[in-house]
């Protein structure tokens, strides 16, 4: 019975020391935006307490110095775990590029978006009366609204978003050549898009069959 004792002992106490084991992990130590370039003091260590599946998407402290050099590609919020999804290597692709202009709240959503929402942008060009998505499921960096109030307020208002450099070229051509509306994407599957609706005379069709 004394055994029995002890081996019981000892085994809580093996169970008690594996829960209480993390690993240090990487996570921001302040909001990193889409297209920032990561260096050591965009990061802090952060004990965390994981299975080996879900440390496999993160990086470990030991990560920091391969890490400098990389780019966001979408936003970390301060505190939060830098996954490996959320960036990328400058080498690999295009990084992101912030672009910002003037939109109407009634065609951003009533003005109703944060940082961080994902947006559909849909162009409507002037004189064919063509449409299309120009952009797709791309991030919110910044809204920023002049509403004075229900009855005096502006319609005015201006938003940043994360694009590569060919999104960035069509929605600037939409801007010229007719209007734009955002399309709140947040939450809901992205839009898988075919060819982009290009408003300088690309395709017309925005949409791959498969999407509903």
């Amino acid at each position: 019975m004394v055994l029995a004792g002890l081996l019981g002992a000892l085994l809580t106490l093996g169970v008690l020391h594996s829960a209480n084991r993390t690993t240090p992990m990487l996570a921001a130590s302040r909001d990193i935006p889409p297209g920032t370039v990561i260096d050591a003091d965009a990061l802090r260590v952060a004990h965390v307490h994981a299975d080996a599946a879900t440390l496999a998407t993160l990086f470990a402290s030991a990560d920091l110095d391969a890490l400098r050099g990389h780019v966001a590609v979408e936003e970390i919020p301060t505190g939060a775990l830098v996954t490996r999804a959320a960036v990328r290597s400058a080498s690999v692709g295009e990084a992101p590029r912030a672009m910002s202009f003037p939109i109407p709240r009634s065609r951003a959503v009533g003005g109703a978006l944060d940082t961080g929402d994902r947006v559909d942008v849909l162009a409507v060009q002037r004189t064919s009366g063509r449409s299309g998505y120009v952009a797709a499921d791309v991030p919110v960096l910044a809204f920023s609204s002049h509403d004075d109030g229900p009855l005096q307020g502006s319609d005015d208002a201006s938003v940043t978003l994360a694009v590569d450099s060919a999104a960035a070229a069509r929605i600037a051509s939409a801007l010229e050549t007719g209007t734009i509306t955002l399309v709140r994407a947040t939450g809901a599957d992205p839009l898988r898009l075919a060819s982009p609706f290009d408003p300088a005379g690309g395709p017309t069709v925005g949409l791959r069959q498969d999407q509903p």
